[in-house]
């Protein structure tokens, strides 16, 4: 008996070991000829420096360098490599390598480390990376848009040369490594405009600020001229709080695939290190940067509200006009003085029927009722305040929206026109948990699905309520009005209003119900 309980735990500990072993990283592995150090005479120069001057993020310091390769002549742009949290991956050694071996553009790199913030006797008041990295809103980007890189380009090389960097996105890539590897993710898809190509080591796409949206997040958006490269190990880091990095990251890839992008991985053993994020650097980035200068291209996304909606070829444009007839804007009838007298303000939202009814919502949260040779009837108030609604083509159903809520409330309208049974129905996705969902306006189209203006976006809804498609011209995030005329949709986003065509058709109350094709249970 004495011998068989000495032999299982001989074979236990001889199991663990192994186990162990195979954990250990390959030390035979050759290292790629790009990590080892450039020769003097051909390296390039280095600056570094500190950064304490920003608004976005007040009372921190940061420290960042600046890498310049030899062959950068100071007159020409050059691309932009930006990475998070310093110089992580031996980055610096690795782009020299590639820039002289010409298996990288010229390009210039950034690298910063998060801000942290000081007492006057020089200890730590608080730390600001998960602040600046975990949140997926576009603060980071604006960070880097307006305050580091003016600061960075206003610098000058050793020799004298000015630092130009390339504004466009198609020359710009950006690297991190966990809570920097979701911010590198995050920066590139607030802001396409700014950055085309991301570098993802173990990236936290946990339940920290937000990151475990991101799967259904993409899924659902338009797709985004991005090139993608993740990394990640399957003994990566588990919480109990935030959850399990590996498996959001696979979770990541698999909507990466479905959305469409042109991304790669690199899944190994590694736990929650640098090790395998450094190991696979160098070839990274060589894929990032493979047929440079041709553009990212975007790819075409298996979700079928997209593919239903988005017309080939054609994209968001800015524009100057707005036609006179939006979504009855600037043709609707007068409203009847009968409700002016009520109303005593402007209202919020308007919308007149083609029977002669007008409905009229108020900032307290009012829904007012008017028709010809009628006494204005308030039909609703919600104790949270309504201010924007729309009418289902069939005219038997009004949505409302809900201040400081996901949620969007359905009422059924009565032959009478009046209000009943109204309940929480449309929910809505909240970026950064913005105060106020939506931020804007609201409109059908003849199919019965339901355009909404957000902080995310112009979000389209079901006829169950579900979010089916995200929609927002590159680099706007936030859309805060839109219209339907016809096939084409109007959003006004960053100050300036965009238009595009689209396969679907706006509904507009004024030409009467229509009957809607039921999309079922669901």
């Amino acid at each position: 008996m004495m011998n068989r309980v000495i032999l299982t735990v001989f074979v236990l500990l001889a199991s663990l070991s192994m186990a162990s072993g195979q954990l250990k990283h390959n030390a035979a592995t050759p290292k790629d000829p790009a990590t080892l150090p450039v020769p003097q005479e051909l390296r390039g120069e280095v600056i570094s420096g500190l950064f304490d001057a920003s608004e976005i993020y007040p009372g921190t310091v940061r420290k960042f360098q600046v890498f310049i390769p030899q062959k950068y002549d100071g007159t020409s742009p050059a691309c932009l490599l930006l990475g998070l949290d310093g110089n992580l991956f031996n980055a610096i050694t690795v782009i020299d390598n590639l820039i002289c071996k010409g298996e990288m553009p010229v390009t210039i790199g950034v690298f910063v480390d998060p801000g942290v913030s000081y007492l006057p006797d020089g200890s730590v008041a608080r730390y600001n990376r998960s602040n600046e990295f975990d949140r997926t809103n576009g603060d980071l980007a604006q960070f880097l848009e307006t305050e580091l890189l003016p600061h960075i380009e206003g610098l000058k090389c050793s020799d004298g040369r000015a630092i130009i960097i390339s504004k466009n996105p198609n020359d710009r890539a950006i690297t991190g490594a966990s809570s920097s590897g979701i911010a590198a993710f995050t920066v590139a898809w607030e802001r396409p405009d700014l950055f085309s190509r991301v570098y993802s080591s173990v990236g936290t796409f946990v339940a920290m600020r937000g990151g475990n949206e991101y799967p259904a997040i993409i899924r659902k958006s338009e797709p985004k001229p991005l090139r993608i490269f993740l990394q990640d190990g399957v003994n990566d880091t588990w919480n109990h709080i935030f959850g399990d990095w590996w498996e959001y990251n696979q979770l990541i890839s698999s909507a990466l695939n479905f959305a469409g992008y042109e991304f790669d991985f690199k899944w190994d053993r590694g736990t929650h290190s640098i090790y395998y994020g450094t190991r696979a650097y160098p070839d990274a980035m060589r894929w990032l940067w493979r047929g440079w200068p041709e553009p990212v291209q975007t790819g075409k996304s298996m979700n079928g509200m997209l593919e239903s909606l988005l017309v080939d070829g054609e994209g968001w444009k800015e524009t100057d006009e707005l036609p006179a007839e939006v979504n009855g804007r600037g043709a609707e009838p007068q409203m009847p003085s009968s409700l002016k007298r009520v109303l005593k303000e402007e209202p919020v939202c308007t919308q007149a029927l083609a029977d002669g009814r007008y409905y009229v919502s108020t900032h307290d949260g009012s829904i007012w009722l008017a028709a010809s040779g009628r006494k204005p009837v308030k039909l609703a108030v919600l104790p949270t305040g309504s201010s924007q609604f729309a009418i289902y083509p069939n005219n038997r159903l009004i949505i409302t929206s809900e201040k400081n809520s996901n949620w969007l409330i359905s009422y059924i309208v009565k032959d009478d026109g009046s209000l009943e049974h109204g309940q929480r129905f449309y929910w809505l996705h909240n970026r950064d948990n913005h105060t106020q969902i939506p931020v804007g306006n609201m409109v059908f189209d003849t199919q019965g699905n339901l355009f909404v203006a957000t902080s995310m976006g112009i979000q389209v809804c079901d006829q169950n309520g579900r979010v089916r498609a995200i929609l927002a011209p590159a680099g706007c995030s936030r859309v805060d009005e839109i219209y339907l005329s016809g096939n084409r949709i109007y959003a006004f986003a960053g100050g300036k209003w965009y238009v595009r065509n689209i396969a679907h058709a706006g509904y507009d109350p004024l030409k009467g119900p229509i009957d809607v094709k039921s999309q079922g249970q669901g």
